[in-house]
């Protein structure tokens, strides 16, 4: 019978193309299958351990062995997706080989087990068939077109593996093993025009995202608090998605914020992914229970002396999950956070989505912003994070001075999705408040 290989070299050029094809677009689903694969394979890991209970109730030993045992899972898995990027051709041959020697090799193992016992003459082989004439030279000259089988990359040089294992190996190994483990304070000082003597050099602690999960845990926070401890802070704040994707650690969450030291309080706001857990209330009365100074769409007032600052603190204006900006009282309402506040105080507004400081300044006038929500890009590559992040929500991490506005977005402390963070170590900010030049 003759081979499929044989049949194919017979075929016109026009069907060949067409085989060539439609191999194409195998290889091409096939690859895009285990790509697939891969990332969601990432994704499922991280929600199945980020909301189990049973991880909750792992003693600190236990759990510190959990938390970097599955970012050594992460790590391969997030190797093999970004290899499957680089290298697509090289890596589907080798997985379709490795599957083609499973497939052999149990093949093989039914034909020994249909083998005759010893001492059973074995069966004769059957005779070879007659040679074939040999091909006239015309036959035998190389048909134009397309082949049928793809051929095998050509092999790797060992200098060039070992030099993509190292690069990339250790750029994945810092950005999930080390970087998010580096707490980074950020001092930056924020001009406010008028600024009243008395809140000359008012100290402002950030801290922002911590996403708190099954593997995030409360001691995380307890360190980021030593570390704010530190800066000799007169307010902390504490701008939004206090938990990841479950309000069942909301506890978690808030209770180390308990040993905080501000002389003038404790300040805070919802993120998207407080709504996202299901439970907003939950979250709402645990961070009241701690007396973190919850404001949602509200303000507070600030008082030295005879001079006064004013603190607002708006609602996430995106946690419908749809998008867009909602000014309505079940989401982010300026005019109810604004209703009272004087024209000639200072005004320090908190929102955890800079998406909405555009908004905000083409209707009010303020002095400093400070927001989150972008984790500084969590994964930084030079130009193309700043340009994708940029195209949508302009502000990314850092000062932004906007003339009488300074805005400030903070890296957060978290991460959502892989535990990675690379050029974006989470954050604390330490934001003096100076008065304007002029």
């Amino acid at each position: 019978m003759p081979k499929f290989k044989d049949l194919h070299d017979h075929l016109p050029v026009w069907a060949r193309w067409l085989v060539r094809l439609a191999t194409a677009l195998l290889n091409a689903a096939l690859w895009l299958g285990l790509w697939l694969a891969v990332f969601l394979s990432i994704f499922w890991l991280i929600l199945q351990v980020g909301s189990a209970d049973w991880v909750a109730t792992l003693g600190s030993t236990a759990h510190l062995l959990l938390k970097w045992g599955l970012r050594l899972t992460l790590l391969g898995l997030f190797g093999l997706w970004v290899v499957l990027m680089i290298h697509p051709v090289r890596m589907r041959w080798w997985l379709v080989r490795k599957l083609g020697w499973a497939f052999t090799w149990r093949q093989r193992a039914r034909l020994r087990a249909r083998q005759p016992a010893d001492g059973q003459p074995a069966a004769a082989p059957p005779p070879a068939p007659a040679a074939a004439p040999s091909a006239t030279s015309a036959d035998s000259a190389p048909r134009r077109g397309p082949q049928l089988l793809a051929q095998p990359p050509r092999p790797m040089s060992r200098r060039r593996f070992l030099a993509e294992s190292v690069l990339l190996g250790g750029l994945i190994g810092y950005s999930m093993l080390v970087e998010p483990e580096q707490i980074q304070v950020m001092y930056v000082d924020l001009p406010v025009p008028q600024l009243p003597a008395r809140f000359h050099g008012l100290r402002i602690a950030q801290v922002s995202d911590l996403h708190v999960n099954a593997y995030t845990t409360a001691d995380d926070i307890a360190e980021a608090v030593h570390v704010i401890n530190q800066l000799d802070a007169d307010i902390v704040t504490i701008t939004g998605d206090f938990v990841d994707w479950n309000a069942r650690f909301a506890e978690d969450a808030t209770r180390p914020f308990r040993q905080l030291r501000a002389r003038e309080g404790v300040f805070s706001i919802l993120g998207n992914h407080d709504y996202y857990s299901g439970n907003i209330d939950l979250i709402k009365a645990t961070i009241r229970r701690h007396d973190l100074g919850l404001l949602v769409n509200e303000h507070t007032v600030l008082r030295r002396g005879a001079d006064a600052l004013t603190l607002i603190g708006l609602d996430d204006p995106r946690h419908n999950r749809g998008g867009g900006l909602r000014y309505n009282r079940e989401s982010v309402d300026p005019e109810r956070a604004m209703r009272g506040v004087l024209a000639e105080r200072p005004r320090v507004l908190l929102v955890h989505n800079p998406v909405i400081v555009s908004a905000l300044l083409r209707r009010y006038e303020l002095d400093v912003i400070l927001s989150g929500h972008t984790h500084g890009g969590q994964f930084q590559v030079p130009i193309i994070t700043d340009s994708l992040f940029g195209a949508n929500e302009y502000f990314v991490h850092g000062r932004y001075d906007l003339g009488r506005t300074q805005v400030y977005v903070n890296r957060g402390l978290g991460f959502t999705g892989p535990p990675v963070r690379f050029r974006a170590r989470p954050e604390v900010t330490l934001a003096r408040l100076v008065p304007a030049a002029g």
